[in-house]
Formats: structure tokens, C-alpha cells, sequence
């Protein structure tokens, strides 16, 4: 592979929840890069970027189908990522085909407007999708959310006689008997271990509202009558997904903030239907949302020394500006029963052990490019400000208008002002350069990007003064023999200097 990035091995294997192997020693033995690199857009064995959002995995013999939506403002925003929107336009269902699940070639668009006939609506959504085999019709079923105004919405079912399509419009069921309104809101299709498919869903008139439902055995074209498992709290749930390690069943989704970054929780059960524990958020997702990502689904990968469970998200940045890339992996680790998040810039897949581990180039700082938070406030996730004003005015805020996406951090001193912003960062000792690129009023007393408590004595760069352009500024030889450090920047300022700070990195020598 010629690109510079390797797609995740397993990666998605299954929003329909299918448990495989990675198996393909080989892969390794040619030193073939296995690295998972979240952040950029990842491109197909031709260069070509991959569009494939809301999407699934079906393994059929030793190759691999990838199938998602191409939306129209995706190919605009990886093309020039810039002003967004939030009215997505369906171009076609997509299809990727590997036998080693990090060169993908393309197959074709696989479902097109022409192919869903009358029921195209040029405005409609169509996402969060899955595919299956159903051995009785032998047909490939594909499974996907469809809402328009003008035909209606609900679960629309399309088949084909080969993996690599094309599929045709068979039905759209508007109702699914035993739930709240009748149709689903966010949706992915799990596997079971023996076969059977089941459809994961809110209900869509009442995100509170959490379902499984199996789908009818002899053709899997009708979702079967749903078994309600929670009741979430106000706001309701997105990105409702399934995964089962070590005999429990894992109900996942996010909060409810539209195509924004969110938290993710969990609930476990020995049972498919339930009842399922209390909700809890998954540890470690709260710090940067995900890796500024939503729930999409999970990837259990079974290996020779063990399984890993990769949380395959999706990050919807052609339609609120929110960083590179529209997909996002990372390994989740547990400890017993209780899951956590590695929110990973760069981590290594050995697929046939199925371990991981971090990579040589990860970037140890959560919330880097300050694009996790929703809306603009003065608490940015994963970093911590403090200051002195005697105005009591905070300075420290994420505005509009990033070096490379949307956000950035801005100080802007009111008055006579000091503050800083800082990150605690835990990681294993060794070397690291801190790197930021920062934009300054300048006029400042004291300007600097620090390092401290790593072990030695504080390691200080003072900042250039006024900069009108983005400039990057690098802090090597950044010594850790604690197992921390506290990364930040630090101003004194008076009334109307600013500095501004984005896509800070902190990667290991």
C-alpha cells in the first residue's frame, strides 16, 4: 500500500456484531503496516479518499465488504474542509472489499438513487446500515435507516445476488410493532454467536426509548416485534450499538447531540433481551468525547492471545466542521466486566493475537485541536484554565476559527490579566517533544508553552510575539521519568492581547 495510512484491521467488522479472526500471519511476516491512525482521511489502494459513513462489515469467506454512505458534503469537506453544513445530500451506498482489512479496492457504488426507484427522495436521510446473508434466499440483505418527508421513513430493506451488489429497493417497513412511535431512530445491526441477526435501535419519535428486535428468519426482510431494554434519561441516546465479550452482552450508544462528538455508555446483560444493568458512561470518553467521535459500533477481534474490542465511531466532520477523517477507532480495555476507552491517535492491531498497543507516533494530548466541545464555553474538555481577573471575566474560551477545523483555545485578557491551560497527561517514561501552533496580538509581559512535572525542572519555551499567521512552535527534550506530566500555555497580559492555541501534539521521541 502506497498511502500513508493503513485502515484499521477489523475495523467495523461488525456494526453487525459478528465475532471474527483476523487470522492472516502472513500479513505480519511481510512487515506490512498495521497501524491504526485516526485524524486524517483515509484513502483507498487507488489514493482515492474512502466515503463510508454510518456503515457496517460483512465477512464473506476470506474477504471483507465495507458498505456506508457517501454523502455529497463529504467529498466537498475532504476535498477543502471549511464551512459545513447539517443538510446531508445521499449520493450512494458504497462498497469496499479487503482480504486483510487495510488495503481496500473499491467496488462500486452499490446502492444509487436509481436503485431505491420510486422511493428516492433526492432530501432523504439513508444511514446506519448493515449487511447480512440470508442462507434460505440466498440474498445479501442490506439493512438501513431511511427517513424523508415525502415518501415517509422507517427500516429499508434492499438485496442483491452478490456482496459486491448492485442492490435494489425491496421494501421499507414504517412500523415496528412493541415500540413507542414506529420507527427507529439511530440503528446498527448486531450478529449474534449464532447466527442470528438483531436490529439495535432508539425509538425515533422517543430517543429515550431503547430496543432489540430480532429480524424475521426466512428472508430478513421485516424487523420482528421489538423487546423494550431502557428507558434513558432526558435528552435521550444516538448511536445505539451492540458487542458481546466473555459471555455478556453489551448495549453502547451516545448522547443525544446530533452530528456533534459525545460521551458513550454501556449496559450489560447475559441476555440479548435483557434486564440489563444500570447505564453507565464508558471510562474515558468523557475526557475528549470519544476522540471527538460518536458511538458508530464495535469490533470484537478474537486472536491467538486474547480479543481485543475495537469502538468503531463515526465522526460526522463534513457536517459540523469537528477535525479530519470521518471514522474513528480505538481499543477499548476492561477490567473485568467494566469497559474503558483508549482514546488513541495511533495505536498497533496484531489482529491474529488480537492485541494492540500504542503506536510510535501517537499524540498523548486528549482534545488537541480543541474540537470536542459542542458549542463555544469557558470549560474545554480535557484541559483545565485558571486565572486572575479583576474584572472576573474569564479569558480562556474555544472560539471559531481554527488553524485547520473549526475550533481553537483563545486567551483574551480582560484587563490586567494572568492565566493559563493546562493538560495532566499520564504516559509511559521516556523522551517527548511538546509542538503548537499558536496566533498572537502579541504586547504580552510573559508568553510560554511549558512542560512540568515529568521529573525534572520545568521546561519553558517563551512564545514569539504578535503573530498574524498560524505559526508552529516545538518544546524538545521533554524528559519523563514519572509516568506524567503537565503540558500547557501560561499568559500575562493586558486589556486586548490575546493568544490563541490549536493542534497541540505531545509524541513520544
Amino acid at each position: 500500500m502506497t498511502q500513508s495510512f493503513r485502515r484499521p484491521l477489523a475495523c467495523l467488522a461488525l456494526g453487525l456484531g459478528i465475532g471474527i479472526s483476523l487470522a492472516s500471519s502472513s500479513l505480519h511476516a511481510a512487515g506490512a503496516d498495521t497501524t491504526i491512525r485516526n485524524g486524517v482521511f483515509w484513502k483507498d489502494t487507488t489514493g482515492t479518499p474512502i466515503y463510508s459513513q454510518g456503515r457496517g462489515i460483512l465477512k464473506i469467506g476470506a474477504r471483507y465488504y465495507w458498505y456506508g454512505v457517501k454523502y455529497a458534503e463529504a467529498v466537498t469537506y475532504a476535498r477543502a474542509p471549511g464551512p459545513t453544513t447539517d443538510q446531508p445530500h445521499f449520493s450512494a451506498v458504497t462498497a469496499y472489499s479487503s482480504t486483510d482489512l487495510v488495503n481496500w479496492t473499491f467496488e462500486g457504488d452499490v446502492l444509487t438513487p436509481v436503485g431505491l426507484g420510486q422511493q428516492y427522495d433526492p432530501n432523504a436521510w439513508l444511514g446506519r446500515m448493515g449487511v447480512v446473508y440470508n442462507k434460505q434466499t440466498r440474498k445479501y440483505v442490506l439493512i438501513t435507516q431511511y427517513s424523508s418527508k415525502g415518501t415517509g421513513g422507517g427500516v429499508l430493506f434492499a438485496t442483491s445476488d452478490s456482496p459486491a451488489g448492485p442492490f435494489v429497493f425491496e421494501r421499507l417497513q414504517a412500523r415496528i410493532d412493541n415500540v413507542a412511535t414506529p420507527t427507529s431512530g439511530d440503528q446498527t445491526v448486531f450478529i449474534d454467536d449464532d447466527g442470528k441477526p438483531y436490529l439495535i435501535f432508539s425509538n425515533n419519535g422517543d430517543r429515550r426509548q431503547l430496543y432489540v428486535a430480532a429480524l424475521r428468519t426466512s428472508d430478513y426482510l421485516a424487523v420482528e416485534p421489538a423487546t423494550h431494554i431502557y428507558s434513558a434519561p432526558a435528552g435521550g441516546r444516538e448511536g445505539n450499538a451492540m458487542f458481546k465479550y466473555k459471555g455478556l452482552y453489551y448495549f453502547c450508544s451516545s448522547d443525544l447531540h446530533g452530528w456533534n462528538a459525545s460521551r458513550s455508555f454501556y449496559m450489560t446483560s447475559p441476555n440479548i433481551t435483557g434486564p440489563f444493568t444500570p447505564e453507565k458512561i464508558i471510562e474515558g470518553t468523557e475526557a475528549d468525547f470519544s476522540h471527538v467521535s460518536q458511538n458508530g459500533f464495535f469490533i470484537p477481534v478474537h486472536g491467538s492471545a486474547g480479543t481485543t474490542v475495537l469502538y468503531a465511531g463515526d465522526r460526522w466532520s463534513n457536517f459540523v466542521g469537528n477535525g479530519h477523517g470521518y471514522n474513528v477507532w480505538a481499543p477499548l480495555s476492561f477490567d473485568g466486566a467494566v469497559p474503558r476507552f483508549n482514546s488513541l491517535s495511533e495505536f498497533v492491531l496484531d489482529a491474529p493475537r488480537g492485541t494492540w498497543e500504542v503506536g510510535k507516533g501517537n499524540n498523548y494530548v486528549r482534545n488537541p485541536g480543541f474540537e470536542a466541545d459542542r458549542v463555544r464555553q469557558t470549560s474545554v474538555a480535557g484541559w483545565v484554565s485558571s486565572w486572575t481577573s479583576l474584572k472576573g471575566d474569564a479569558p480562556f474560551m474555544n472560539t471559531a476559527g481554527g488553524r485547520a477545523s473549526k475550533w481553537a483555545l483563545t486567551l483574551r485578557h480582560p484587563g490586567q490579566t494572568m492565566g493559563s491551560a493546562i493538560q495532566n497527561v499520564t504516559l509511559p517514561n521516556g523522551s517527548y517533544t511538546l509542538k503548537a501552533w499558536i496566533r498572537s496580538s502579541g504586547g504580552q509581559r510573559v508568553a510560554r508553552l511549558y512542560a512540568a512535572g515529568h521529573g525534572g525542572a520545568t521546561i519553558a519555551l517563551a512564545l514569539p510575539d504578535q503573530l498574524e499567521q498560524w505559526t508552529e512552535v516545538t518544546l524538545p527534550g521533554i524528559r519523563v521519568t514519572t509516568g506524567s506530566v503537565q503540558v500547557g500555555v501560561y499568559s500575562e497580559g493586558k486589556e486586548g492581547d490575546w493568544l490563541s492555541l490549536d493542534d497541540v501534539s505531545l509524541v513520544r521521541d
